[in-house]
């Protein structure tokens, strides 16, 4: 499948999802392609400024857990490791939401973002389409389409008689309005987008496609195995209770997308669902006694939970190939889960919760 046109609007949910992470491999391929003016990436002054609050507001969630962090792990203050000492650095929190927001400026700025205004909208179609009930105002009056209604008739008025333009989301709303506006091509994420952009060397794409499928069992096994070596956490209402044995059941199916392809190596990305098992030991407080005097919940024995999860991950393979005898061999492959640093959350109460409707 070929590009239909180099235009580009990513929603800001797409950025969520992907972590507000300007400097992923996927990311990084993408502004690349617009750097070499293969896609023209369109944003609005409402996107951006989406995306600047959603930044903030992560960051200073990130800075409370730091707090938090620093709170619950006061012993360590004053310890000589330097990696430790760095925990207890001093910081200014201005400074810490200047530079992330500095991050997404440069994406801006190194993807020549076309960045429209509002001037070219009308506001009675918006409205219109709101007391409608039409897309993105769906199923009834959600007042928070509004941005995403604005956005799309910006960037419609920005397009010429014949132009169309990729909406890169997985929000229903927005799939609606680009099902009744057929110059907007609705694509779920950017490696979607990216695997149309590469699929343009088909020899090379294919043979990639193919050794995907035959090392299916070995790339999955992979990923098994470096979920079972991280570290699960619970962050239930549980308190002190902590996860003593965690395994991977199954690995589940998978779309790839070839994100960047090169003469020597390409980077393949893809996001998988995994069911585990997950144990969780913590105190019995079911068998225990409240005592007046301490306000507390005295317990006397521990207990153990086990449950059955499931969770998405990000996974990325790095290909290296050489052309041997005229055909593209595969020598070498690397697959990393994303994310697994900073632990796996999992949430397992002490008491499993029923639903009194069921």
């Amino acid at each position: 499948m070929a590009l239909q046109t180099r235009n580009v609007f990513i929603d800001t949910q797409a950025f969520v999802k992907a972590g507000l992470d300007f400097q992923s491999k996927t990311i990084q391929a993408f502004t690349e392609a617009c750097e070499l003016g293969e896609f023209n990436h369109i944003a609005t002054t409402i996107t951006i400024q989406e995306i600047q609050d959603k930044i903030t507001d992560a960051i200073s969630e990130g800075l409370s857990r730091v707090l938090d962090f620093r709170r619950k792990a006061k012993l360590l203050e004053g310890s000589n490791d330097p990696i430790i000492a760095g925990l207890f650095a001093t910081y200014d929190p201005a400074q810490v939401q200047t530079r992330a927001l500095e991050v997404f400026q440069s994406f801006i700025d190194d993807c020549k973002t076309t960045a429209l205004d509002l001037k070219k909208v009308d506001a009675d179609e918006v409205f219109r389409r709101y007391f409608r009930h039409e897309a993105p105002f769906q199923e009834g009056k959600k007042k928070d389409e509004f941005p995403d209604a604005f956005s799309l008739l910006a960037v419609e008025a920005h397009l010429g008689e014949k132009e169309e333009c990729y909406i890169v989301s997985e929000d229903g709303d927005l799939r609606a309005f680009c099902e009744v506006n057929k110059r907007f091509l609705l694509i779920e994420n950017l490696g979607k987008l990216l695997d149309i952009y590469n699929s343009h060397d088909d020899e090379r794409s294919e043979s990639i496609k193919s050794y995907l499928v035959d090392h299916e069992d070995g790339i999955k096994e992979e990923i098994e195995k470096q979920i079972n070596e991280a570290d699960f956490y619970n962050a239930s209402t549980w308190e002190d209770a902590d996860v003593v044995l965690h395994k991977v059941l199954a690995v589940q199916e998978y779309d790839p997308d070839i994100i960047r392809i090169d003469d020597e190596s390409c980077l393949v990305a893809f996001e998988v669902a995994v069911l585990y098992e997950v144990q969780v030991e913590g105190p019995d407080f079911i068998n225990g006694i409240y005592d007046r005097e301490s306000g507390r919940l005295i317990t006397f024995d521990r207990t153990v939970r086990e449950e059955e999860q499931a969770f998405e991950v990000k996974v990325e393979v790095e290909l290296d190939f050489e052309l041997q005898d005229g055909k593209f061999k595969i020598v070498d492959m690397e697959v990393v889960v994303l994310g697994l640093n900073s632990g796996v959350e999992v949430a397992v109460e002490e008491e499993e919760f029923i639903d009194p409707r069921m």
